[in-house]
């Protein structure tokens, strides 16, 4: 038995060459995850600040107004990831979900505004008059036409524009004769699928199918609306862009020298952020009254604000946008209200 400390074996009294090296703590987990978390926040926020940047490259360089169709998109994209830098953990996929409903979000403040369309009383301004206005694309394969004769009759436009006006669809027109007596449909011009209808009548009526501009009708009212031209277009859709630049630009040439006041209504496959549109507002002096998005209506959430209202300055708002419902089409129809002073 060893009684003294000193007397005790040493582990290098059984080799003399054996050095003892001090144990070091173990090492803590390399922070590998936190650096996936954020790099997916980086990629989803880069991703959307380059899509808006892209958009706004359109309006130097036509191919790439493309982006600018999904703008509104990518502000959710943006907003989205950056909100999600600041969350401790899981910033991807929270991101990502924030994006969704952001989107959903989007289609649905579009939705909010079906029902029954405003009917004032309005306060008009001394020689001002109320006109209700409407546009629907009605869609090439949609061939629900009691659901479209209905949703038509319930707009109860003024006037209205009717874009993919096919001809599996002239049986509309006599069924809606007594609601719109005066009606005009260019179908005997080529590649002229487009049709006005109106509870006032017409000094005149113009259309054009197959030309360098987009393909479009225009009547020219008579009556107590006399000077008023209203005018339904439907331009090519992305990503041709660099065509569709071009049917706008004949458009506005074929316009520039037109007199009295203007309603542009259409499918113009472009939204508020589009060169496109931008284009219609500078070169023709109008000013663009529509921004819900319209397009598609297959999951009841539109994402695309691609069909619009245009009026000449002095054509006022009386009653707001409103979108109406699909009746098969892949387009929700859109009305609102002007106040339009002839004088």
């Amino acid at each position: 038995m060893i009684n003294n400390i000193d007397d005790a074996l040493d582990i290098t009294d059984l080799d003399p060459d054996l050095v003892l090296v001090k144990a070091e703590p173990p090492k803590p987990p390399k922070k590998r995850k936190r650096n996936i978390e954020w790099g997916g926040a980086l990629i989803g926020l880069f991703a959307g600040v380059a899509g808006i940047l892209a958009g706004r490259l359109g309006h130097i360089w036509p191919a790439f107004d493309v982006f600018s169709q999904f703008t509104a998109q990518f502000f959710s994209l943006t907003a989205a990831f950056a909100l999600a830098t600041f969350l401790p953990r899981q910033k991807a996929f929270f991101g990502l979900v924030l994006t969704a409903m952001l989107c959903v979000g989007y289609g649905l403040w579009s939705q909010s505004s079906v029902g029954q369309v405003a009917k004032g009383p309005w306060d008009l301004n001394p020689g001002e008059r109320a006109l209700r206005v409407a546009h629907f694309n009605l869609f090439v394969n949609n061939g629900n036409l009691n659901a479209l004769e209905a949703e038509i009759a319930r707009l109860d436009a003024d006037v209205m524009t009717l874009i993919e006006f096919t001809p599996d669809k002239a049986p509309l027109l006599p069924k809606l004769r007594a609601q719109f007596p005066y009606q005009f449909e260019c179908s005997g011009e080529p590649s002229c699928h487009l049709a006005i209808i109106s509870k006032f009548p017409f000094a005149g009526v113009e259309s054009k199918g197959v030309w360098a501009g987009p393909p479009y009708i225009a009547v020219h009212m008579d009556g107590v609306l006399k000077g008023l031209a209203v005018y339904g277009i439907h331009t090519t859709r992305f990503p041709h862009s660099r065509a569709q630049m071009r049917q706008v630009t004949a458009f506005v040439r074929h316009l520039e020298s037109a007199s009295g006041k203007m309603v542009l209504m259409g499918d113009f496959n472009a939204t508020p952020f589009s060169r496109i549109t931008t284009a219609l507002e500078q070169g023709l002096g109008v000013d663009r009254l529509t921004n819900r998005p319209t397009w598609p209506s297959f999951f009841e959430l539109p994402q695309l604000a691609i069909d619009h209202i245009f009026a000449s300055k002095g054509i006022r708002v009386l009653g707001e946008q409103q979108i109406g419902n699909a009746a098969g089409s892949d387009h929700y129809p859109i009305v609102m209200t002007l106040g339009v002073d002839l004088q």
